[in-house]
């Protein structure tokens, strides 16, 4: 589409930045887990929460030694739940750094003994000021990108704590090359943006259903762009969960979109697709082996598909704002009012 907004030029460059941070990771965990590390909480609100979904999956199916969690920044503080304690990492991530209850819930994990990571962008911010260290990226409209690769290496830095060296290995050298894989991704999804941005423009809601690590999409797709960013209703739905009640809403003309990795989760999606594809004429799918992710390994392409998957998803948001017209940096409430 001629006003779709142009990939930004330095996208590659923002993505490659936490690579750099790798070592500081390793170094930083390696000492938390000298000091009895037993556990691991994501924490964040929002796109911050929903993108550690990935990290949180990859730690959840690979690493035993270690627990992991995955909480809201006001749940965590409202909860004060019994295994927050010295022995807990907790790793903060705010675009800003100066969400209020992130950086709260930094402050809180700080007083009870926590060793912190916080993930924001470059400068000085609540984050950077209050946790032990700080991962960065340069301050651009490419934020997921590069608070997904942060997230990644903390992973990786885990599974080897864990003795899962030939795993973190594989992984890691894929990375090397997920810059130039998540831009050609862009180019990639395009024909599937164009056809969800058209049926957007034939519908006043759309449902979006993820499972596994996707699911944290599915929400980061319904919550913030569709309901934030576009002021368009949407529902989000755990593919594991779609049989158990939303497939009753599976009409003629129902707004699908289904989001596929290929991870341990994929039948899930693909039960999803099969059922869909039947009975709605509008379901799509944003699947990441549509995309090439060029130099990345058979054997690391499962645990990094769902980056590129996500990098796609936030492509086709600018495929639906183009075919709304609706500008995505417009808010009625946030930022404008105190709530």
């Amino acid at each position: 589409m001629e006003n779709l907004i142009p990939v930004p030029h330095d996208f590659e460059e923002c993505v490659a930045h936490p690579l750099a941070a790798e070592s500081r990771i390793n170094e930083y965990i390696e000492q938390a887990a000298a000091t009895g590390l037993k556990r691991v909480a994501l924490v964040g609100c929002g796109g911050s929460h929903f993108g550690a979904y990935p990290c949180y999956d990859f730690v959840d199916r690979n690493v035993s030694g270690i627990s992991i969690n995955h909480i809201t920044s006001a749940e965590l503080t409202s909860r004060d739940p019994a295994w927050l304690d010295s022995s807990c990492l907790v790793v903060a991530a705010s675009h800003s750094g100066n969400t209020p209850e992130t950086v709260a819930a930094a402050e809180f994990a700080k007083a009870k003994g926590c060793p912190t990571i916080g993930i924001s962008r470059i400068g000085d911010n609540g984050l950077s000021r209050t946790c032990d260290i700080h991962l960065d990226y340069p301050d651009t409209i490419t934020i997921t990108e590069p608070k997904l690769m942060h997230t990644m290496l903390i992973g990786l830095a885990l599974a080897r704590l864990d003795g899962q060296t030939e795993l973190a290995s594989t992984v890691r050298a894929g990375m090397d090359a997920m810059p130039h894989a998540l831009r050609l991704g862009k180019d990639e999804i395009a024909e599937v943006g164009e056809a969800i941005g058209t049926m957007t423009t034939q519908t006043d809601f759309a449902y979006y259903v993820g499972a596994g690590s996707a699911f944290g999409q599915a929400k980061m797709m319904a919550w913030c762009y569709s309901m934030e960013m576009l002021w368009m209703p949407a529902a989000a739905v755990n593919g594991a969960d779609f049989f158990h009640g939303p497939l009753e809403l599976t009409l003629d003309d129902a707004p699908l979109v289904v989001l596929a990795a290929e991870d341990p989760s994929r039948p899930l999606a693909e039960r999803v697709v099969k059922f869909t594809s039947q009975y709605s004429r509008n379901a799509h799918v944003i699947d990441s082996k549509q995309l090439s992710m060029p130099g990345v390994s058979d054997e690391a392409r499962g645990e990094l598909s769902v980056l590129s998957m996500i990098s796609a998803s936030r492509r086709v948001l600018d495929h639906i704002a183009a075919h709304r017209g609706h500008d995505t940096s417009v808010r009625r409430y946030m930022y404008k009012v105190a709530y």
